[in-house]
Order: structure tokens, then C-alpha cells, then sequence
């Protein structure tokens, strides 16, 4: 079948700086699809374009997943997709925890902003097709990129990723049937990827959360064994786009 040229696709996307792109992560193809918008909370809907809000406007145009996943998404299905995210540099699970802590509830904020806009605003519900994710802690004592309070045990991770969940689940953009939590594994074997423990493990994900991750397997860094480089960043939007095809709606 041709693609659907007058659907609307709402992907969100959230967690730390690789999910931001880091200031150094600026090889592989950019992107820019008329076809794509991303929500900036000052300016409203622009035409998602590297180096500017929501995505890292430090470096020159560093790479950025969720903009790799959208476009990907739009030309395999056609219509138009809308971004919005608040990734946050050095952001432990501690700040997406509940709908009180500082990240998530700024995230909530502006989601709510950008439905209230006429681009996404009418009749029914409208629901997040997917959220993007990226977020790790570091078990070793010595990792500062993470910022304190910062949960170093998964017991304690578990509990706050089940928190996290139980927030998006209740919001009334979020549908149990067919939202889809999409996830990324750490650098392999990196300073933060101590929680991949939890993200291969899917018996300790959240009940009721449609959740997969994508493995960072051959996926590259920029030289600090914590930032995906900017080719990997643009493998983890197909990587990420692949789970989504797998979990029908």
C-alpha cells in the first residue's frame, strides 16, 4: 500500500545526552524532512533540522536518533511526524521518576503544550506512537556525568523505571494498546552501561508497558566510552525504527 499522506505520527523522546546527541557526535547523514517537525517550547512547530531545540545546539549539528527514527518513519509511512523531547545532559532516573521530578515533569508539560497546538489539537484522542529512550546510571563511584542523587544499585533503578512507566501509562496521550517505549542500551561495556543489566533483561520491565530495546552492539563512540558517536547515533534511529515495525499496532 502507498504511504498515508494526511497521518500524524507523535514520537517523544527522553533520557540523557545520547539521546540529545553529543556536542562531538556530528558525523553520519544529517537529515532534514519537510515532512518532520519538532516542538520547541519558545517558537512552536519548526522543521526539525540538527543544531536546533530540542536537539543539542552545541558543536556544529551534532547527529540526533530520534530525528534518524522520525525521518525514517515518515518516509516508510508517509504523513507527517511530530517531535517533541526533553533530553537532558547527565540526568539520572532520579529526575524522570515520577510526574514531580524536574525532567519528566517538564516533559509532561510539553507534550500537553504541543497537543494544545492546531497542528495537533481536534476531535478524539491523540495518542504517542512512540517514546524514544536513552538513559543510563554508572555503578562505579568515579562516573560524575551522571549527575547525583543517582540510583548505582538495579534494584533501586528497577523501582524508579516502574514509576517512570506507571506516570506515561496513566496520561491520557498514552495508549496501552499501541504506544510503544523504545529503548537503547548504553555503549557496550561504557562507563554508564551498567544498567544494561536491566534493559536485557526484560522480566524486570514494567507490566503493562509495550517496551523493546535496541542492542548497542558495533555501535561506536567519540572517545570517552559513553557518548555514541554521530554514525551510531543515526544506527540507533534505524535500530529503534526496526522495533517499532516489530510491535504492530
Amino acid at each position: 500500500m502507498p504511504p498515508e499522506k494526511t497521518a500524524k505520527y507523535l514520537v517523544v523522546f527522553a533520557g540523557q545526552s545520547n539521546m540529545l546527541g553529543h556536542r562531538l557526535a556530528t558525523g553520519g547523514d544529517k537529515v532534514v524532512n519537510p515532512d518532520v517537525s519538532a516542538w520547541a517550547p519558545d517558537r512552536g512547530w519548526q522543521v526539525a533540522r540538527h543544531g536546533t531545540a530540542p536537539f543539542n545546539t552545541r558543536g556544529d549539528s551534532p547527529n540526533n536518533a530520534a530525528l534518524q527514527f522520525a525521518d525514517t518513519l515518515q518516509r516508510a509511512k508517509g504523513g507527517r511526524v511530530y517531535l517533541v523531547g526533553n533530553p537532558v545532559n547527565g540526568s539520572s532516573i532520579v529526575s524522570w521518576r515520577n510526574a514531580r521530578a524536574e525532567n519528566l515533569a517538564e516533559l509532561l508539560h510539553r507534550v500537553a503544550a504541543a497537543l494544545a497546538s492546531p497542528e495537533l489539537a481536534g476531535p478524539g484522542e491523540r495518542y504517542v506512537d512512540s517514546l524514544l529512550w536513552c538513559q543510563g546510571e554508572s555503578d562505579d563511584p568515579s562516573a560524575t556525568m551522571v549527575e547525583a542523587p543517582r540510583l548505582m544499585e538495579r534494584d533501586a533503578y528497577v523501582e524508579a523505571f516502574a514509576e517512570l512507566a506507571e506516570v506515561l501509562m496513566a496520561q491520557r496521550w498514552w495508549d496501552v494498546r499501541s504506544s510503544r517505549f523504545l529503548a537503547s542500551e548504553m555503549v557496550e561495556d561504557g562507563w554508564l552501561s551498567a544498567r544494561n543489566d536491566f534493559y536485557r533483561m526484560p522480566a524486570l520491565w514494567p507490566e503493562g508497558l509495550r517496551m523493546a530495546v535496541s542492542p548497542s552492539a558495533g555501535m561506536g563512540h567519540v572517545g570517552d566510552r559513553a557518548h555514541f558517536d554521530g554514525p551510531a547515533l543515526v544506527e540507533m534511529g534505524h535500530r529503534l525504527f526496526a522495533l517499532r515495525e516489530q510491535m504492530p499496532d
